[in-house]
């Protein structure tokens, strides 16, 4: 088994560096809203209902519970997270499935043995690591052959929103630092087909799902593409100030009739040989 003792830990994403009383909301709705497209992926690659599923990253669990339910009893979901915040959150739940549990642990060590998971699954995850193939090597160790490895994450390339308030660019250029400063990478969508190709999975494939105001709304797409933005800024890299105009001038024009919006999700994966 690897060592499971959390010592590396990137600091683009700490609940404790967040409000948790808004973070947690915004996760859960996360998950509601995209579920069932990321349930649809799964099972549209072979993740079947026998299936032992590592969810690598998983934060709160509020996803791997729902993958539990999605493929059934006989399915058995590990959430690893490095966060022992958010696993104790995971853990408070009284009414978690039978079949999902949840483990503190880095994904640079996941706390499994070799070939032991049928699949290993990290979502918005990605953005957070200043070392993805260590992750995607670990992510590898674990599946067993013939299994899957399987990513989704998101790139600021597919962000487009119109109009926006004046620095709104701004805005995205001090994310994307703020990101990058910490150890993560808001551009990480496009790369994932050559991480995973370069890790030496076989089978590689890549797609794209777009989500637009029309779709599900402007608030909720605000939330998934600009919310976490505007809680890792600050000072060196943005006036909270500024940020604060930003968000309140992307509400009122998030209502107009003209506005529009989307985001692109992206997703890869392969088989371990």
């Amino acid at each position: 088994m690897a060592d499971s003792t959390p010592n590396e830990h990137s600091a683009s994403y700490r609940l404790g560096d967040l409000d948790a009383s808004s973070e947690l909301p915004r996760l859960k709705a996360q998950v509601d809203l995209l579920a069932p497209q990321e349930l649809e992926f799964l099972r549209s690659i072979g993740v079947s209902g026998d299936a032992v599923v590592a969810d690598v990253g998983c934060g709160p669990g509020f996803f791997a519970e729902s993958l539990a339910a999605d493929l059934g009893p006989q399915a058995r979901v590990v959430g690893i997270d490095v966060d022992a915040l958010m696993i104790d959150v995971a853990n408070s739940r009284e009414d978690v499935a039978p079949n999902v549990s949840f483990s503190l642990g880095t994904a640079q060590r996941l706390p499994l043995d070799d070939n032991s998971v049928d699949v290993a699954y990290a979502r918005f995850l990605f953005q957070h690591l200043s070392e993805p193939a260590l992750v995607l090597a670990e992510m590898r160790r674990i599946v067993r052959p013939g299994g899957l490895v399987a990513v989704g994450d998101t790139d600021d390339g597919g962000l487009v929103l119109h109009p926006v308030p004046d620095g709104f660019d701004a805005f995205l250029a001090a994310s994307h630092q703020a990101q990058v400063a910490r150890g993560g990478d808001r551009r990480i969508g496009r790369k994932l087909k050559e991480l995973l190709i370069a890790s030496g999975l076989s089978e590689v494939h890549a797609t794209t799902r777009v989500m637009t105001s029309e779709d599900i709304g402007a608030p909720a797409l605000l939330a998934i593409a600009v919310g976490f933005k505007a809680g890792v800024l600050g000072p060196p890299f943005a006036d909270p100030a500024d940020v604060k105009r930003i968000q309140a001038e992307l509400r009122v024009l998030s209502s107009e009739p003209g506005f529009y919006g989307h985001a692109l999700g992206y997703a890869a994966w392969g088989r371990v040989p």
